[in-house]
């Protein structure tokens, strides 16, 4: 899913505290001219572009280490690290830890987010999904959790509805097919086992189109091992939010194009519970309009799922 571009109320460069900045500026060698804030994202952290003063220019992210989302800044910085120099990734260039805060610098990559609407950019989108599962097939990181570790608390939406009670504005036909859909939820678990790394956060604003076409991913917060179609899958929603039929792009990519339909439909009733479940919490206080974007992602999975499905 696309998110809004005014998303997260962002911590600036100059919020960091000045011996914090002296030491990214040592550790680049440079003095830092300006910095221009990255806009969109659910994480309230810096991200921002330093234009040095030797005309180089780097992608920083940084968080105070007492931040409850510390564990994703730290995640990322480790990921990102010990990515394979075949996935399409930017590289991290140094990881600073001072005066209470985690700082990350990226290579910039100087291009914009790709457009899914853009046939010539959502082809270089899928591209790199491809290069992405053939790089990390079987994952080069032993100690990231599985999907099940990582998700398996959190796609439980319908099964919470069904035990609960659904909320009195879900929408008709998940209301008349609850039942039916925590069933289908149990399953997801075990179709999207196995081996590949993934991303698992895959949405145009994770992404970066380089100026010659290739497509960067980005915003490694949430590795986990499973099925080489996970992805794409994941990815899909965002598609669908364009208008664009994602099944016929589903049976023809590599990564997808032998999965069975029902693993596909188990974990695509996983989100779309998740979604449900999701939007109608309060969000948290720096990124009041994750609410909104959640309750966009409901309606575009509840479709997608419902085409799927074929159920009355």
């Amino acid at each position: 899913m696309a998110n809004d571009a005014r998303t997260a109320q962002r911590i600036i460069w100059r919020d960091l505290p000045e011996p914090a900045r002296r030491a990214v500026e040592a550790r680049l060698g440079a003095r830092v001219r300006s910095a221009l804030t990255q806009p969109g994202g659910f994480s309230h952290g810096l991200a921002a572009r330093l234009f040095l003063d030797n005309d180089q220019v780097m992608f920083a992210k940084a968080l105070n280490i007492d931040d409850p989302l510390i564990t994703m800044y730290r995640t990322e910085a480790t990921t990102a690290a010990r990515l394979p120099p075949q996935v399409p990734a930017p590289k991290l260039l140094a990881t600073i830890e001072t005066d209470g805060w985690l700082i990350t610098i990226f290579e910039n990559i100087s291009g914009s987010h790709p457009r899914i609407e853009d046939p010539v950019e959502l082809a270089a989108m899928l591209d790199a999904v491809e290069q992405m599962s053939q790089a990390l097939s079987p994952t080069p990181l032993l100690d990231v959790p599985s999907i099940d570790d990582l998700y398996g608390a959190k796609l439980t939406g319908w099964r919470h509805f069904a035990e609960h009670g659904p909320p009195a504005d879900l929408n008709e036909w998940s209301r008349h097919n609850l039942d039916r859909l925590a069933d289908l939820e149990i399953t997801w678990a075990a179709a999207a086992a196995g081996d590949t790394l993934l991303h698992t956060d895959l949405r145009p604003d994770n992404m970066r189109l380089r100026p010659e076409g290739a497509v960067a991913i980005v915003d490694w917060a949430w590795p986990c091992t499973g099925a080489a179609w996970v992805d794409l899958v994941m990815f899909a929603p965002a598609i669908v939010a364009k208008g664009i039929d994602p099944d016929p792009i589903l049976a023809t990519h590599t990564v997808t194009r032998d999965t069975d339909p029902t693993s596909i439909n188990a974990l695509l009733c996983g989100l779309t519970g998740y979604w449900a479940n999701a939007c109608r919490q309060p969000p948290p206080p720096r990124a009041p309009q994750l609410r909104e974007h959640r309750a966009r992602a409901e309606l575009v999975t509840t479709h997608w799922l419902r085409h799927r499905l074929s159920w009355p």
